[in-house]
């Protein structure tokens, strides 16, 4: 009798599904996932995951769609037009900060997203209820988005600033350092102040700026 070949004998990698790799990039966490750690967290092997996905991008890109999937934004109930668009920034400040791996996947275009334009349309229709021309409801709900989006980006690049030594406060006092002493007054006080310019409550207040001017400019009522 022969004996046995201790080869072990190559079978078809187990199929895994896109929306268990998503979710593994988003157990792993998305800046942490690497194409190792989000194999372990399947129990494949790291050629077995190659057999679904190409690359750490495509990692992203499933991660990004899936947590967008996941947290749908908010649908209009009839509540006051600055309400509604209030709670669709922090719905996207949100969705977006969650993940910052996933914000370029999504600022690109690298992210499919069916219901996108369907869901646009929506708010649009609110807004347009309101009393807003086509033209003047786009502007506000481009002007929104642009807010929630560029509040992410910019939290993010601080972040990176922050863990490579080089916070918000230490950068305002390099500059006031190699300055004469009456300079950046405005800027020194900010920096007295304690103001952080990246955190939540600065974000609202920063929503009501806009809110208030939009309602100013298209004489709608800002409060309700």
């Amino acid at each position: 009798m022969p004996p046995e070949d201790p080869t072990p004998r190559r079978g078809r990698p187990r199929r895994i599904s896109s929306e268990a790799i998503a979710q593994a990039v988003l157990d792993v966490g998305a800046e942490r996932a690497t194409m190792r750690r989000v194999a372990e967290r399947l129990g494949v092997s790291v050629p077995g995951l190659y057999h679904h996905v190409k690359n750490k991008d495509e990692l992203l890109r499933l991660a990004a769609r899936r947590a967008l999937g996941d947290a749908p934004p908010p649908r209009y109930a009839g509540e006051h037009w600055a309400a509604f668009l209030r709670t669709y920034a922090n719905y996207v400040r949100g969705a977006l900060s969650s993940e910052p791996a996933l914000v370029e996947k999504f600022v690109g275009g690298q992210v499919a997203d069916d219901g996108q334009m369907e869901y646009v349309a929506h708010a649009l229709d609110a807004l347009g209820a309101q009393g807003l021309e086509p033209d003047q409801a786009i502007e506000a709900w481009a002007a929104v988005t642009a807010l929630a989006m560029g509040s992410v980006t910019e939290a993010h690049r601080e972040r990176i600033l922050a863990d490579t030594g080089r916070p918000w406060t230490s950068r305002i006092f390099a500059l006031t350092a190699r300055s004469g002493p009456g300079a950046h007054p405005t800027l020194r006080a900010v920096a007295a102040s304690g103001h952080d310019p990246f955190g939540d409550e600065a974000f609202d207040r920063r929503i009501t700026l806009l809110l208030n001017g939009i309602a100013a400019q298209y004489s709608l009522d800002p409060d309700g």
